[in-house]
This record gives C-alpha cells, structure tokens and sequence, in this order.
C-alpha cells in the first residue's frame, strides 16, 4: 500500500490563551504550592470558546451575508441559538468542573493537552488525528457532491460531524476522564456534553439536507480548510 497518510485537525488559538497555558503548565510542573484550578479553567473555556468560534459562529456569520432566501434566516437563527447555548455551557461548566482539583490532580490533564498544541511558525493550533476512514469517506461523498450529486450532500455532512466528534473526544471526553470525577459531577458533565454536542451535531447534520447544491461546497470548504494530510 505505500506509506500511510493520516489526517489532522488545526484549529487556531491565539497568542495570549497559549501563553497562559504554558504558564500554567509550567507552574504545576515545577510544584508550585499556589491554586491553579481558577487560571486553569478560564483559559480552558476561553480556548474552547475559540475552537467553537472558528468551527461554527464563523460559518454561520458567513452564511448570513450570503443568504438568498427568506427561509434561510430561520436556519441561520436556529443555528445561532444551538451555538450560544453550547458557549454557555462550556463558560459555565469547564471553570466549575475544574475547580474541584488541586494541583496535583490536574497535571496529568494539563501535560495531555499540551501534546495537543502545536506552533508553526507564527500560528498556534490545538490538534488531533481523525481516522482515515472518515476522511476518506467524506472525501468520496464531497468529490460527488462537486461533481453535481445532490443526494451526496447529507453524507458528506454527516461524516465532517464524525469529524468533529473525534475532536470531541481528543479534547473533551479524554481530558474529562483523565480527572476521574466524581459520579455527581461526572454525570452533570456527560450531561453537558451530550446535550450540547447532540444539539450542534442536529443543526449540522440539519444543514446537510437544506443547503442548496450551489451552495453546499462553501459550506463544505469552510470545515476542510482545518483538515490537514500528514506524512507518517
């Protein structure tokens, strides 16, 4: 088969989000006996909230401007309101759900997700691998997409969800468990999750079988323009 190309996911995170970060990190490490719980869940939030700005609110920006037909504000509506009840749970719940622990138990999470930034030159990204297979088969469905399939359309949406979701768990579920919260706490925040995830992942998968073939490949680009092939 030759040498495997696998894929990520980049997504932007700015300057002074990362510098927090490392701060952070690099205070745990060296034992600091101060509280970093607080530091450390504002810039968590405020990392996801830019993840979920790139991901969703740009394109939802984008689509208003681009907007035709009168149905098409009640669809850019409803996506508005999916996406500020997900930026709400996420500032509410990741600075509450991180407080409940000391230093020592949030380092492990800390040093995991440093793994997942990234620099390249002068960008800094939160990354991670998304299967091949899913790539491939969003690909295939895009390629017939751009090639004039309508039918092809909700495919190629439901497998950039797929997409999504594995950040979801790179990002999210995997963090979450590292901490091993308690059941009370733990089930709240699968709650969370589930219900805000179920939300956004409804409304895109929605898209797939209301855009119009003409517009469907914006729609499509804005997710693949994170999507990046790796030599491995």
């Amino acid at each position: 088969m030759g040498f495997f190309m696998g894929y990520a996911v980049y997504l932007k995170v700015d300057q002074t989000s990362y510098d927090q970060f490392i701060a952070i990190q690099n205070e745990l490490n060296a034992g600091t006996t101060k509280k970093m719980a607080h530091e450390l869940g504002d810039v968590l939030a405020s990392v996801s909230i830019q993840v979920i700005q790139q991901v969703f609110i740009d394109l939802l920006e984008q689509q208003k401007r681009r907007l035709t037909r009168p149905e098409g504000y009640k669809v850019a509506e409803d996506s508005e309101k999916v996406i500020q009840h997900v930026l709400s749970a996420f500032k509410k719940y990741l600075p509450w759900a991180v407080a409940f622990f000391g230093n020592e138990r949030l380092l492990p999470m800390v040093n995991y997700f440093a793994t997942c930034i990234v620099k390249e030159e002068e960008n800094i990204f939160v990354r991670y691998d998304v299967d091949e297979v899913i790539v491939q088969s969003a690909l295939d469905a895009i390629e017939r997409v751009l090639a004039g399939d309508k039918s092809s359309i909700p495919q190629a949406f439901s497998q950039l969800t797929k997409m999504i979701d594995t950040g979801v768990d790179a990002l999210i579920r995997k963090p979450k468990a590292m901490l091993k919260f308690n059941f009370v706490v733990d089930k709240t925040l699968n709650g969370v999750i589930q219900v805000s995830t179920s939300m956004a992942y409804k409304r895109l998968e929605g898209l797939g079988h209301e855009v119009q073939l003409e517009s469907a490949p914006y729609y499509i680009d804005h997710f693949l323009k994170f999507l990046k092939k790796m030599n491995s």
